[in-house]
């Protein structure tokens, strides 16, 4: 059953905004929220007056071919699908990071990407007749926001559903202008990602054959695992536990996916969500894509935890350097806009190279929890090789019916070559859990 809901009080009186070559994004950030309840006409009505301060989702995307991409405030509905199941037992007990699309796609509403037509969100809910669980699927298009900017609006809605104020700041949904690009900056190796870049086509084609000859590893640790890993790598406080775990995997990947040295990984490049540094590039409240993905020098010894850590520390240092952040995003920005005038995608990265896109900073479950604390489970898709996703872990319901979370734990998701290779590194990373990672330097 589809339903249509309004903005309870319109506000987007058909305001344009044009958005930056960085915003183009074209396809939804897809996700699934699990409760164990779930009252939908007071969510079908908490989403009705979240709309009315979010008039950017109620809007359409235009295209000019002159002057670019724009988001129209248009005071449209936003669709709202409720669906009943009963052929699962409950929920499954899945990864955050799901491979296999076909187990959380069905829940989801997926939106399009259709310029003048298709919404800007879709939310589905789907009650699961014999547990009585409820899936909130939404699907938020990635031109309107990045992760940062999706859970603002899902926790906006959370605090509505429990008839509290959203929390600030409010959303602003105006873009910065950007100063004219330092065409020497442009030429940065920092900013590789941008310059290799191919057709799609090729791109899905490589995704394709990779997808056959890898499997998918999904991998958590705890708190307490990444505390150990964090004073192991640096004991002055400086490296964080998500900058120790990510040099953990490289060490991991270095020592036991790879025969000789000359396929060792070498480099990583970071998702960097660059709020929080300069207030006119990126206000409070900032709804926009504000993430960049900047390549690190080489680790001066690819075997060495601290070493890496600290060479994936000084790389984000440099980024939030306020100089170099305006002069990084701003090639950035025109790099990304001839992306696309080239119908190209910048999914391409070197035999030597990992990519580390990382949520380990955000709890989705905890912003949506809607009032019911640590019983809702997150999930999203997509695991590709040497692209490393990394989430905080989901809660747990004992035997006693009772939920616990290990805040600040992690779940690391990728995909690397089938066989005996993937058996060995899972073998490898188990026997350093066990040991507590006493032989990890």
């Amino acid at each position: 059953m589809i339903s249509n809901i309004d903005a309870s009080s319109p506000t987007g009186n058909g305001h344009r905004i044009k958005l930056l070559g960085i915003d183009l994004i074209f396809g939804g950030i897809d996700n699934v929220f699990v409760y164990p309840s779930l009252d939908v006409d007071r969510l079908r009505n908490a989403l009705s007056r979240t709309l009315s301060f979010w008039p950017i989702l109620t809007g359409r995307i235009l295209v000019d071919n002159d002057d670019g991409y724009f988001i129209e405030f248009s005071d449209k509905s936003i669709p709202f699908t409720y669906a009943e199941n009963d052929e699962l037992e409950q929920w499954p007990d899945l990864p955050v990071v799901v491979d296999d699309a076909t187990l959380i796609q069905p829940f989801i509403d997926s939106v399009q990407y259709k310029p003048e037509i298709e919404p800007l969100l879709r939310i589905k809910v789907t009650r699961l007749l014999r547990s009585n669980e409820y899936v909130l699927g939404t699907s938020f298009f990635h031109m309107v926001g990045d992760a940062n900017s999706t859970i603002h609006f899902h926790n906006d809605l959370s605090q509505m559903y429990q008839n509290h104020k959203p929390l600030l700041p409010r959303p602003v949904f105006e873009r910065h202008s950007l100063a004219k690009e330092d065409s020497t900056f442009s030429s940065s190796s920092v900013l590789k990602l941008y310059q290799n870049t191919n057709k799609r086509e090729v791109i899905l084609e490589r995704l394709g054959k990779e997808y056959t000859e890898t499997e998918p590893v999904n991998i958590s640790f705890s708190s307490e695992q990444l505390d150990k890993l964090r004073f192991l790598a640096d004991d002055d406080n400086d490296i964080t536990m998500h900058d120790a775990l990510c040099a953990y995997i490289v060490v991991l990947m270095n020592k036991h996916l790879f025969i000789t040295e000359d396929k060792y990984i070498r480099r990583a490049y970071m998702y960097v969500n660059y709020r929080g540094v300069n207030d006119l590039l990126t206000p409070k409240g900032y709804v926009a894509n504000a993430i960049i993905q900047p390549l690190s020098s080489d680790f001066s010894n690819p075997l060495s935890l601290s070493s890496i850590a600290k060479t994936i520390r000084q790389l984000i240092k440099r980024i939030r350097q306020e100089d170099f952040l305006q002069k990084l995003v701003t090639s950035t920005n025109v790099l990304m806009t001839q992306i696309i005038k080239d119908g190209h995608v910048n999914f391409v990265w070197d035999e030597n190279e990992v990519i580390f896109n990382s949520n380990y900073k955000y709890d989705w479950a905890d912003q949506a929890d809607f009032g019911m604390k640590n019983q809702c489970r997150f999930h999203t898709m997509g695991v590709f090789k040497y692209y490393f996703r990394i989430f905080q872990l989901n809660p747990v319901k004992g035997e006693n019916g009772i939920w616990t979370k290990d805040h600040g734990g992690a779940e690391i998701s990728f995909r690397i070559p089938k066989g005996e290779i993937k058996e060995k590194f899972l073998a490898a990373w188990k026997k350093d859990a066990q040991e507590n990672f006493f032989n990890v330097k």
